[in-house]
């Protein structure tokens, strides 16, 4: 009985040590300095129900599944954003809204709504339609297939693929999460677009995670742009993120920036 008794009281002190973190709200504010534009920003997004981590303090899973509503704002040397929405979960099905209004420096501003449906074919595979209206602009309706492969218990390989209703415009996200055992994981991230008007674009990122505390990152383009940093939760609510971005062809396109996590 005491073996027995030792046997149950490490399996739920391990139990304890390795259950996941949860939050209802992730705010994020950040400053970026770059040659002849400064940005300010701040987001936030409320969750109605706990919302579970994978391990690292700032990843979830890649298809949300919990009812919220979000605010953004952001301000540079040209213009300034604002953005207000929310997304509701009810069964299979899902339905959103968000406003957003740029307002330019130079006098003009815009107002864009935005609506959209999903519906849940199993937890994993979501297909979502969404309308755009964009103030002086042409109405335009795009779909959304997100699909979340299941490795094992906490790695995954996320797919979500988006296209416009005349496919003029096209784009593909991957990302994989790892579980790297002894408190590291790993991230890599990446996303293809296709436009019949401009030319084709990728961007790579990865993010390695000494603990789910601590981080460092990197991300290139087609563009050979690039950004380099690293992340550390103080605590579980307070995370610290800086960075430095440049150009690989043009080294004067110097970008530093600072990004402030609060989660609760």
């Amino acid at each position: 009985m005491k073996k027995l008794a030792v046997i149950i009281s490490s399996i739920l002190l391990s139990s304890a040590a390795a259950a996941a973190d949860t939050y209802e709200s992730v705010s994020h504010l950040q400053y970026m300095d770059t040659d002849g534009n400064d940005k300010i920003s701040l987001d936030s997004t409320y969750y109605f129900s706990p919302k579970m981590t994978l391990g690292p303090y700032d990843q979830f899973e890649y298809i949300n599944k919990q009812s919220n509503v979000y605010g953004k704002y952001s301000d540079d040397d040209f213009s300034d954003r604002a953005t207000v929405g929310g997304e509701y979960f009810l069964d299979s099905f899902v339905l959103g809204a968000e406003y957003q209004n740029l307002d330019l420096d130079l006098g003009s501003s815009a107002d864009m709504i935005q609506l959209s449906a999903g519906y849940f074919f199993n937890p994993d595979l979501l297909l979502k339609v969404r309308f755009v209206d964009v103030e002086n602009a042409d109405n335009r309706f795009f779909f959304d297939v997100a699909y979340n492969h299941k490795l094992n218990s906490t790695d995954y390989i996320g797919f979500t693929v988006t296209a416009d209703d005349e496919f003029d415009n096209r784009a593909l996200n991957v990302k994989y999460f790892m579980d790297l055992q002894q408190g590291n994981y790993l991230t890599v991230e990446a996303t293809v677009s296709d436009n019949d008007n401009a030319s084709s674009d990728w961007v790579l990122g990865s993010n390695y995670y000494f603990s789910k505390a601590t981080s460092a990152f990197v991300t290139f383009n087609k563009n050979d742009d690039y950004t380099l940093g690293a992340q550390h939760f103080f605590n579980k609510n307070v995370g610290l993120k800086a960075g430095y971005g440049n150009n690989w062809d043009d080294s004067g396109s110097d970008a530093y920036f600072a990004n402030v996590s609060l989660q609760f």
